[in-house]
This record gives C-alpha cells, sequence and structure tokens, in this order.
C-alpha cells in the first residue's frame, strides 16, 4: 500500500512529494504542524488536533483561507487513498514560498501539505518500560505553538540515544520539568498523578488531556502543577504520554531507577481507563 502525500492541492506518491526551495518553512521553520493517528482507520481526536493546529497558526500570525472542515475531509481521502489498516497523519501548513527575508511577506499562499504513512506500534514500551535522561530546556519561549522548529528537541533526542535511554526530559533553570522531546511527563506521588500546567513552557498534548480524563474517571486524584526534576528522583511512577505511543512508563531518570524500576501499576491502571474511554468507544 502507498504512502500518500498531498501537497497544494495534489495528491501524489510520497516520494514524489515536493516543495519550492524558497519555501519559508524550509528556510526559516516558518510553519506549524499536527500528527494524528487512526484507531480502526478513523482520524482520532480530530476535533482537538485541528483546533491545536488553528491555535498555532495563529500564534504565528500565518494568513489561510481553508476550514477545519476542508482539513478533515482531505484527511479523510488522504487516509482512504494509502489504505493502511492503522496510519500517522502528519499536517503541516507554512507561510508559503517567498523571496528569502526575515520579514513577513505582505504576499504569500500557504503550502499545505499532507502525508499517511502506515502505523506501528510500540505497545510492547508498556510493558518494558524506558529510560530517559535530563537536559536543559533551551528552546525558544513559545512551546505551547507547534511549530516545526525542532532542532533543540533533535539535539536531546540524539543525546538520549548516545546515552543508551529512550528519550530526554527537559529541565528549566529553576528546576522545573517541562515536557519531553514529544510527549508530555507524568509522575505518581502518593498515589496523586501531577503534570507541569498548561502554559507557554509545554505543547499541552492531545493525549496529555484524555489521560487527564481517564485518570479522574478512574478514581485517581491528578493535578496539574510544576514538578521539578527532584520530584522525578522521588517519585513511585514516572510515565510519558503522546499521539503515537499513549502511556509509556518510565523505569529510569539518568540512570537513577525509578520506584521498583518497573511499569507500575498507576500506569497500567489510567491506560486501560483510557482505552475504555476513547478507543473502544
Amino acid at each position: 500500500m502507498p504512502e500518500i502525500a498531498y501537497v497544494n492541492g495534489e495528491f501524489l506518491p510520497l516520494e514524489r512529494a515536493m516543495v519550492h526551495v524558497e519555501d519559508r518553512g524550509f528556510q526559516f521553520a516558518d510553519a506549524v504542524y499536527e500528527v494524528i493517528r487512526t484507531y480502526r482507520g478513523k482520524p482520532f481526536a480530530i476535533d482537538e488536533h485541528l483546533g491545536r493546529l488553528f491555535r498555532s497558526l495563529e500564534g504565528i500570525r500565518l494568513r489561510h483561507a481553508f476550514m477545519a472542515d476542508d482539513l478533515k475531509a482531505l484527511i479523510a481521502e488522504a487516509v482512504q487513498r494509502a489504505g493502511f489498516a492503522e496510519s500517522v497523519i502528519y499536517l503541516q501548513v507554512t507561510r508559503g514560498r517567498a523571496p528569502r527575508h526575515r520579514g513577513i511577506p505582505s504576499q504569500s499562499e500557504p503550502t499545505l501539505v499532507i502525508t499517511v504513512r502506515e502505523f506501528h506500534s510500540v505497545a510492547h514500551l508498556r510493558e518494558t518500560g524506558v529510560s530517559v535522561i535530563t537536559v536543559p530546556d533551551n528552546r525558544w519561549a513559545r512551546c505551547d505553538i507547534k511549530t516545526v522548529a525542532l532542532l533543540a528537541n533533535v539535539l536531546a533526542y540524539h543525546a538520549a540515544r548516545e546515552a543508551g535511554a529512550h528519550d530526554a526530559v527537559f529541565i528549566e533553570p529553576d528546576g522545573s520539568v517541562s515536557e519531553a522531546t514529544a510527549g508530555n511527563v507524568f509522575v505518581v506521588i502518593e498515589n496523586r498523578l501531577s503534570t507541569p500546567p498548561k502554559g507557554p513552557k509545554i505543547l499541552s498534548g492531545v493525549t496529555r488531556d484524555k489521560v487527564l480524563q481517564a485518570t479522574r474517571s478512574a478514581g485517581i486524584e491528578a493535578r496539574e502543577e510544576q514538578i521539578t526534576k527532584a520530584d522525578l528522583f522521588k517519585t513511585e511512577e514516572v510515565f510519558l504520554t503522546s499521539t503515537t505511543a499513549e502511556i509509556v512508563p518510565v523505569i529510569a531518570v539518568d540512570r537513577r531507577k525509578v520506584g521498583a524500576g518497573k511499569p507500575g501499576p498507576v500506569a497500567a491502571r489510567v491506560y486501560q481507563q483510557f482505552v475504555r474511554m476513547f478507543v473502544q468507544k
């Protein structure tokens, strides 16, 4: 089955998809994006994902003429054309083609790109757990806008892999935890679940919000509050959440064991409730 791309009005095989060399997404990372997965072939939480996309577009003042329903129709057609049992959908909007200059062009048409690839499950990570390292958070101050300017995330992830870890967690200068390179962070202390609050320091994940709902529905106290690097070393459990991985337990931070050093019961209970509420419905 083919990996499909849509670029500015045309569906084509992914390997043939191209944008202009002067596209501002390529030259300035002047673009935003979303990643959506399917369950049983249907895009999950598409309204929430597209709502965040439009907030990101507003955040970088990128003018556009399309509406959410336009994107839903394009995504549905792309998924149908690809024909995978389950898919990962990547959606990117750039400010478009313009002569290279740091000024925002007065006239430019956005570039809209959608790709569809086959989804490959990482469910085994819920059974084994993963290790992470901590790194200083040297990203820009508007992490709540989902831009393609991800070089700091790329380098942090590379540092984690070089250290034999699965991912990296960003730590602010004051010692507070922000997020992982592609997911949100949760900790369990005395059977209470905590995750950093919404704001400019994190990208508030769609899965993060669903996990909070599932947690409370399961009768577990959940708070959005500041957590610190020190908390990572005294917590009973740590786990990460993201669109493609859902919930992944963390069993070691900076080579120090978390709790019993294996996936914990709270993460398992929350995941089971997440599946009941949002996947099996």
